[in-house]
Order: C-alpha cells, then structure tokens, then sequence
C-alpha cells in the first residue's frame, strides 16, 4: 500500500470518527433537552422580566438610595405582572397573599436591602448574601455585626428578592457593581473612617474576595481591613460552561424548561427554589476571575486578615479549594479558619459514601500553617458533646478546649446553607410550632415520588446549632483586628 492510499484510509477514518463523535454530542444534547420537558411548567414567576432592575452601566448614576428606589419599582412590577388571583390555591405559594410563606406576611420584608446602625459605631460592615437567596440569609451576621458596634449595610443583589426569573436577566457584572455603591454608601456612614469590613456567604463571599484583590485598582475605593466569609464559593464546578451551553434550543418555546437545572415550586418566602443555568455561569465567570488574581504573584498577600466558617462536608462547594486555593496564599495576617467536622458519634456516618478524612490529621500534615486552625468535633465517637481542637500557626502546637455545645438528636452534619441561620431562626430553624411554618423543621414522610420536592429538599440541615458560638468567635476575631 503506497502512502497516499494509506493517508486516505486514514483520513477517512478519522471523517468516520468525527461523525459518530458529532452525532454522539448531538444525541447527548438533545437528550438532554428533551429530558427537560419533564421538569415543571415555567409559572409567571420564571418568565417574568424586569424593566426596574439595576444594570451595572448605570454604575456612575446610581446611589444608595437609587438601588431603594429601584427595589420599590421592582415591587411594583412585581405586583403588576404576577397577579394573586391568578395564583395556585396552595398555602405555602410565596407569590399569594394568603400564604404562610407570603413575604410580607412576616415582620419585616427581608427581601430586600437594609441597613443596621448603632450609636458611636467602631466601624461599618458590607454584608453580601448568595445566589438565589436575599439578604435575610445575612440577618443574623449582621445583628452580630451591630451587636459588636458596626454600622451594617446589606445589599440585594440583582436578580434576587422578587421572582426567580430575575436571575435570568442578572449579570455578574451587575453584582460587583452594587457590592462598590453598597461599599460607598457605607463609607459615608460614621464609623467608617475606623474600620471597613467585608463579609459574604456563599457567592457573595466569592463577590468579598473579588472585591478585595481588585480594590486598590478602583479609584477612590476603599480596601477592606477584613473579611467574615461563610461557606464562601471560592470554587465553582466546571460544569457550568455545559450548563450554558443551552441558548442553541432554549429560545424555543418547546424547549424554554432547558434554560433551568431546576424548576420547582417557590415555597420558600427568602429564596428562591428553582435554579436558571445562567446564574451558574455568571458564578462561574466571577470565579474564574478571582482564581486569575489569586493566581497572580503578590495578589493574594494584599488581601487583609480572613475568617472562614465552614462545613467539611458541603455540596455546592469545594470545602478543599478554600484551603489550596486561599488560605495557602495568604499572607501572615491573623487570618482564621472554622471548620465544622461532621457529627462523628451519628450511626449515619456509617452510610456516607465516604467519611471524611481526620481533619486533624489533614491540617497538620500542611505543615507549618500561615493561619489558624479551629476544628469544632466530637469529644469522641461515644458522646454527641463538643471539643474545639485548635491549630496554631507556624507550627506551635495544638490545643483542645472542651466546651457545653452538642449535637442535636438526628443532625449528622452541618451543610452549605445551614451556617448563616440561628437554630431559632423563624424560617429555617427548628421552630416546631404549629401556628408558624418552618422550612428547617419540616419533614414530611409518606410514599416516595409523590412530592414535587425531593427528600434532599427536606433532609438538609437548615440552620447551625453552633451558631451562638460562631458568633463569638466572630466578635472576639473583630476585637483582634482593632487592637
């Protein structure tokens, strides 16, 4: 066989491959898109776009009270393009006014952006909440905060608050924006002229970070003296560039489900049950930049001491990466890390896919440590009651310190959502009471597959029972940073 011939029947095998690789693709993506279909109906709630909501070119035009009065407008559109009448007879419906989970039915309407302030503050703090919450899941930081003498504001995020549909139109551009008009509110504020402090959870934790790396860049900007993160999304999946790769079929109406990883009901009154794969992607954005910048000789050493709450076990981010891809490269600072082990006495530990490993162990086999390690365990794996193991930097040792905490009857772990909230939080905390409904303590039991919300929907851990002394330690690290 000459080598013409040969290359040919080369190149024609590798034609073939292409297209069976192609229809492969093909097959897998309309599959996928077809499958979709089976997810719920998009309500109004899903399809409704904003005209109010805030976009980050109009930065340079909008102050604090811009962004309030932008959040009435979006009120008021709210209430124009989703009418009660119109709304499923469902008690737990967060759009009709008659529902337990009817946001105004509650004390105040968290939904939105709010300040706390205080009488001869000692600094101000800017607190940002995740994706598809609102800034109730910083309530109770923030309390802490203005407990501990901080003038607190807690801005909204675009996209979040009203309807789940917002964060189709939302941007990531359009978080940092807000994070710098709630920065600049703030510095106007008394008290800021002592201390600026910066806290997130979840993405609004990545959106703490991204600020902080990049602030001495931004004209009169101020760079913040610290940041408070909790369970903060230093790293996201790669799967979300698959995640949005949907455009080619989801502007057909056929397909419009394929737009979302999730479409459920909105029962939730402070955040959102269903995920748009366009959020995914606009976290994945923001992320990468952050990772650029850390990446980046002498970026990280800019940034100002941290202190980091986090579960060992967390499902929606890598626990992994806030060590390898922060912590490691900060500099000698007084940076903290809080982790929370999982319940080591609990029998189900013995069904997990895999236990996680001795944090300990792990930690010290870092070697000498820039940061500070608090490890919150078991005392051993006969008793539910609790030890704080800590890590001191530099290699100094180790040390244990018994405390009155235990774990609650039937919690096995924390997770991804539980840190921000009290146990007695109204919503999500292990309120029992029957003239109030509480996500947190809801359990329903009957056959599987009838509910609209899977069983992982309920069997999350909703609140932190070890809340009142993370946040202890959270005052204590602020008095640290102003000695």
């Amino acid at each position: 066989m000459n080598v013409r011939r040969l290359l040919e029947r080369l190149l024609g095998i590798g034609r073939w491959i292409v297209t069976v690789m192609a229809v492969l693709v093909l097959t897998i993506y309309f599959g996928w898109a077809f499958e979709s279909r089976k997810m719920l109906q998009l309500q109004p709630e899903h399809r409704i776009e904003f005209d109010a909501e805030f976009k980050a070119r109009d930065e340079d035009e909008t102050t604090w009270q811009d962004y309030i009065a932008i959040e009435d407008a979006l009120a008021n559109e709210l209430d124009d393009k989703i009418h009660n009448g119109d709304r499923p007879d469902s008690v737990l419906d967060r759009y009709s006014t008659d529902s337990l989970t009817f946001p105004a039915n509650y004390p105040s309407n968290w939904n939105r952006s709010y300040e706390l302030t205080v009488p001869s503050p000692r600094g101000v703090a800017v607190l940002l909440h995740g994706l598809t919450d609102s800034p109730y899941s910083m309530l109770a930081t923030a309390q802490t905060f203005a407990g501990a003498g901080y003038n607190v504001v807690v801005p909204r995020m675009p996209g979040h608050g009203f309807a789940v549909g917002g964060l189709v139109q939302a941007r990531w551009e359009d978080w940092t924006a807000v994070v710098r008009i709630a920065i600049r509110h703030a510095m106007t504020l008394s008290g800021a002229e002592r201390s600026l402090i910066v806290g997130g959870y979840s993405n609004g934790a990545l959106l703490g970070v991204d600020y902080a790396l990049l602030c001495d860049e931004l004209d009169d900007m101020p760079c913040p003296d610290g940041l408070v993160l909790l369970s903060p999304a230093i790293a996201v999946s790669k799967a979300a560039i698959v995640t949005n790769l949907h455009p080619a079929l989801s502007w057909l109406p056929y397909f419009e489900q394929f737009k979302w990883l999730s479409v459920l009901p909105e029962i939730d009154p402070f955040k959102f049950t269903s995920f748009p794969k366009r959020a995914a992607w606009e976290v994945f954005r923001v992320s990468t930049r952050m990772h650029k910048e850390l990446a980046t000789p002498g970026e990280a050493e800019k940034l100002p001491p941290v202190l980091t709450f986090q579960s060992v076990v967390d499902n929606t981010v890598s626990a992994r990466a806030i060590v390898s891809l922060l912590y490691n490269r900060l500099p000698d600072n007084g940076s903290k890390l809080v982790v929370y082990d999982v319940n080591r006495n609990s029998t189900v530990l013995h069904l997990m896919k895999s236990q996680p490993p001795d944090l300990a162990e792990l930690f010290q086999s870092l070697g000498s440590l820039d940061y500070a390690v608090t490890i919150v365990r078991n005392r051993d794996r006969k008793t539910m009651d609790i030890d704080l193991l800590r890590i001191r930097t530099h290699g100094a040792g180790t040390s244990l310190t018994p405390t009155n905490l235990r774990w609650p009857d039937g919690l096995y772990s924390l997770s991804h959502i539980a840190l921000p909230f009290r146990n007695d939080n109204l919503v999500y905390g292990a309120n029992t009471d029957d003239d109030t409904l509480s996500l947190g303590s809801l359990a329903p039991r009957g056959e599987a597959g009838v509910l609209t919300l899977t069983s992982n929907y309920f069997l999350r851990t909703r609140y932190n029972p070890f809340y009142g002394y993370q946040a202890r330690t959270l005052v204590d690290w602020l008095d640290t940073l102003s000695e």
